[in-house]
């Protein structure tokens, strides 16, 4: 319970006990004092009759009609219960009487009051000889109906201060104790990562000092945040950033592609190509260094320039004169492409000096990888087809003769259409779960990865058959499919799915999956929703409103395939992930360069409550490396094989 509703309702209770015993103490005094004006009225009436008829007392012999005719005048004017006359020897002589009827007034009333009024009585004589004793009784009646008229009155003034009362501290207690409820907004937003400074101090001597000192504590919070965050991204820029150009570095080109081939997805296979300028050193001797750096700086815009439509395109520079590129989801044909509109602009961007050289040109090596190769495979295959390439003398790429079988399957559209439109009507839809294992080897969660079956009960990955589904529209229809047969599995184990940000751009998908997480029987499903760090950064207002959306519904969502690629990382506070995942080197590669930049970044999730998972763990020494820094979340081969579930 709120301290506003605790001190409304001790002050409400202590009004109400205050104003209902002043109410009662006025109710009784009235009552009291009503009861005894109708005994006064009584013995009046009782004493002046009784006075009357002393004078009149018959003879013997004599009837009783002038006194019954004076009692019968007395009794008609009056409002009187009744009016008796009765001898010494206790016999009524006379007797008028008014049957006690109570209009306007509830008989709950009567009972709960039980009104006694008073007889008087007084001795009617003759001389010195009694004659009788005359009781006279007013009507309650007019009591009752006076004192339920005093009820009435007020109740309604009870109601009405009380309405009042209760309204007036309502208002005061919500201006007093405004203050505090900033604070509590400031002590949720930090358990959330949100830093809130209260600008306007209360008037209130001891919430103004807690607004200041809850101001000082967050500001100190989000001090330590932001320093942490710029060591980190600090050292990263010097770990993975080559400090002539800021391309990626060589350490960069393997994290990358070691996360790629990691993804179990469309971008699990591509191109790779390796560049080099040859006779860099001769032309530098010739030139000088300047000349040459500037031409670089140069050319590090144009390698952006030609793979800015490809999605999570990787380019660095490995050495002074080698760069390479990574092109995730490219084929042969749309990286000769590239490379050659790259020759085009890197001949233009060169200098006079430069052109007169003529052995200074660029050669490169390309070849293609997938999820079932190795780094070293791939880099053997690249140095080979660079090599090649070199051997012309002149400008030249050099294309090495393995290609990717899978994903130029001799397959029309209408063939991969009925395929795919096949498997979603047949259940050909299949997950294959992989296990993301704490260090005593217990499930965090089971990440899942799309398969297709097509009749003969082939199984084909993911990157073989999302560009022909993507091609075809049907991203939307097959990514439901995935969903809803991972809440059916999440009632066992937890499960991690990732979410495109195509599925989220789209209201209507969105409105779809709210629905389905409100279900009853989806109440209990355990449930992660993850995106690449590359697709939350093009698309972050969509994915923060979305995580959001999760964290509400008691589901979480996490980061995959994290690098740090911004120069900031606050946006980690507004999507307030529960878990980020990176390639095993990130956080390697990280603690070996430079601990204190590793402590900085393993402060920093875990202020923000950010569970850490190592990612492409494939034998023993790894695993061991990463429980040396307090990574204890791991998925990998050598962790656990993907298994599809049937």
């Amino acid at each position: 319970m709120t301290l506003f509703k605790q001190i409304a309702i001790v002050f409400s209770i202590f009004i109400i006990l205050t104003m209902g015993s002043v109410i009662y103490l006025n109710f009784k005094s009235a009552n009291e004092f009503i009861q005894n004006q109708l005994y006064s009225v009584s013995e009046d009436t009782a004493t002046s009759l009784g006075l009357s008829l002393s004078i009149n007392i018959p003879k013997d012999g004599e009837d009783l009609s002038t006194m019954e005719t004076m009692i019968n005048a007395i009794f008609d004017r009056g409002y009187y219960e009744y009016i008796k006359l009765k001898d010494m020897d206790g016999k009524v002589l006379i007797n008028n009487q008014n049957r006690l009827k109570i209009k306007s007034v509830p008989d709950w009333f009567v009972k709960i009051i039980n009104l006694k009024v008073p007889t008087a009585k007084t001795q009617i004589s003759s001389g010195w000889i009694p004659y009788g004793i005359l009781s006279v009784k007013l009507h309650s009646g007019y009591a009752y109906l006076q004192i339920w008229n005093t009820f009435l009155d007020m109740s309604k003034t009870f109601l009405i201060l009380v309405f009042v009362v209760l309204l007036g501290l309502y208002f005061l207690l919500k201006t007093i104790l405004k203050p505090l409820k900033g604070v509590e907004k400031q002590a949720i937003a930090i358990t959330k990562n949100d830093f809130i400074i209260q600008e306007k101090l209360p008037f209130t001597t001891e919430f103004k000092n807690v607004v200041i000192g809850m101001n000082k504590m967050v500001k100190k919070v989000k001090e330590i945040f932001e320093h942490e965050a710029t060591i980190v991204q600090k050292y990263n820029k010097l770990l993975y950033n080559d400090s002539d150009t800021g391309m990626g570095n060589r350490k960069f080109f393997s994290l990358r592609l070691s996360s790629f081939l990691n993804h179990q997805d469309e971008k699990s296979s591509g191109t790779v190509v390796l560049f080099v300028l040859n006779n860099f050193e001769k032309t530098k001797q010739k030139l000088g260094y300047k000349e040459l750096s500037q031409y670089i700086n140069k050319l590090a815009e144009v390698f952006y320039k030609v793979t800015q439509n490809v999605e999570e395109r990787v380019v660095t520079r490995l050495k002074d004169s080698d760069f390479a590129i990574i092109l995730p989801n490219t084929n042969y044909e749309k990286t000769k492409q590239i490379v050659e509109e790259f020759f085009e602009l890197s001949n233009k961007i060169k200098s006079e000096k430069l052109k007169n050289i003529k052995e200074f040109y660029i050669s490169a090596g390309a070849t293609y990888y997938d999820d079932e190769d190795t780094q070293k495979e791939i880099l053997a295959r690249a140095d080979f087809a660079l090599s090649s390439a070199k051997m012309k003398q002149e400008e030249y790429i050099h294309f090495h003769e393995v290609i990717n079988n899978e994903s130029l399957m001799e397959l029309g559209q209408e063939e991969w259409h009925r395929l795919i439109t096949n498997a979603l009507k047949r259940d050909g839809i299949k997950l294959a779960l992989q296990a993301v294992k704490n260090q005593n080897k217990e499930i965090f969660h089971q990440e899942a990865y799309l398969r297709i079956s097509n009749d003969d009960g082939k199984f084909y990955p993911a990157r073989v058959f999302m560009p022909m589904i993507n091609s075809l529209n049907l991203s939307d229809e097959v990514d439901k499919k995935v969903i809803s047969r991972a809440f059916e599995l999440s009632k066992n184990n937890p499960i991690a799915i990732n979410i495109a940000p195509s599925f989220i751009n789209n209201t209507k998908n969105i409105f779809w999956l709210e629905n389905l997480m409100r279900m009853p029987s989806n109440k209990y499903a355990q449930i992660s929703f993850e995106a690449s760090n590359y697709a939350v950064l093009n698309n972050l207002e969509n994915f923060i409103s979305f995580s959001k959306l999760v964290r509400e519904l008691n589901f979480t969502f996490g980061i995959d395939n994290f690098d740090i690629q911004t120069s900031s990382l606050e946006y980690l506070q507004d999507l307030n992930p529960a878990y980020i995942k990176a390639d095993k080197s990130f956080f390697i590669d990280m603690n070996s360069k430079n601990e204190s930049s590793y402590q900085s970044f393993y402060i920093l999730t875990k202020s923000l409550e950010i569970n850490l998972i190592a990612t492409a763990i494939e034998n023993v020494k790894e695993e061991e490396k990463l429980k040396e820094i307090d990574i204890k979340l791991m998925q990998g081969a050598y962790i656990d094989e993907p298994s599809i579930q049937k």
